[in-house]
């Protein structure tokens, strides 16, 4: 059921990113064939003469392009708005952390939230340093900015796991698993780097991406038993509030600056969190008195 959730929302997200991709290459060319295409500076349309005819058209711009041409207007604030969200998200761990570490014991918390931390913002911070040398663009360098503490904070995370889980413990050996393809990709990366040049940033923002929308859809591991028992207590509410907090802020400079690598999967991000905040607020269990807002990263295998 998870793979499935996962490998529909990545080729949906995949068939997004592509065609808005190829929708900004054929409009920073330009120009299509023999035509000619002239964006008026004041209007609120575009004028197409092709080459043959002699006749001109005005078509309206999409909805999309007016709204990136507005958000453009905004790329400050949502650029400190992006840095202040994601760096609160990635310390939404920080309580099952300090738990783990108070209690000396790991209980049922899996290594992989914390491992998804530390390769999330790594690879963010990849992206926007690489894309900023290569590209000469500055506003991506909030990328860096935002995720920079989350790598700190995932070394914490994954050193702190590590020192209290069991010997032999089938989670010790997952988390070094993960910490070995993770390494294995970073490397794979840094060659693609050397060796693609400018080719490298489409597939260092395609693997950001995918790994951003993965985190966004992580709660839906436990969706059989939500469904089952009606209850939503295997859901962390503050980490579902600031999912859907970070993904508007981020996906809201991802737009103003055109990155479709980033408000692609925040759009993602945004979509889940309404759906997961929705369920919970279904699943509301008043009974049982007020709901903790503690994050509890339960234990949950990898897809």
């Amino acid at each position: 059921m998870v793979c499935r959730w996962t490998v529909v929302a990545v080729l949906s997200f995949l068939v997004v990113a592509v065609s808005a991709h190829e929708d900004t290459h054929l409009r920073a060319s330009g120009a299509k064939g023999s035509g000619h295409v002239v964006l008026q500076s004041e209007g609120t349309s575009l004028s197409k003469t092709s080459a043959g005819v002699g006749t001109s058209e005005t078509v309206q711009l999409s909805r999309m392009t007016r709204l990136k041409m507005t958000m453009h207007k905004l790329l400050r604030p949502l650029s400190a708005a992006a840095v202040i969200t994601t760096v609160a998200l990635q310390l939404s761990p920080l309580p099952s952390s300090m738990e783990i570490k108070r209690d000396q014991d790991v209980k049922r918390y899996d290594g992989y939230p914390y491992f998804s931390v530390l390769a999330g913002a790594t690879q963010w911070c990849l992206y926007g340093s690489f894309t900023s040398h290569m590209t000469g663009d500055r506003n991506v360098l909030t990328m860096v900015a935002a995720n920079s503490p989350g790598v700190f904070f995932g070394l914490f995370y994954i050193t702190n796991f590590f020192r209290f889980v069991p010997a032999g413990d089938v989670r010790d050996s997952a988390l070094k698993r993960y910490l070995s393809i993770g390494a294995v990709i970073m490397l794979a990366e840094l060659v693609s780097c050397v060796m693609l040049g400018h080719g490298a940033i489409f597939w260092l923002g395609l693997l950001g991406a995918v790994g951003s929308a993965q985190i966004a859809l992580s709660p839906f591991k436990t969706l059989p038993e939500v469904m089952r028992t009606s209850s939503t207590r295997s859901w962390p509410l503050d980490l579902c509030v600031w999912n859907l907090i970070q993904s508007l802020a981020t996906g809201g400079f991802g737009l103003s600056n055109d990155d479709v690598w980033v408000w692609a999967p925040n759009l993602i991000g945004v979509i889940a969190a309404v759906i997961q905040l929705t369920l919970i607020a279904l699943f509301w269990e008043r009974k049982g008195g007020p709901r903790g807002t503690c994050v509890k990263l339960k234990a949950s295998a990898a897809c």
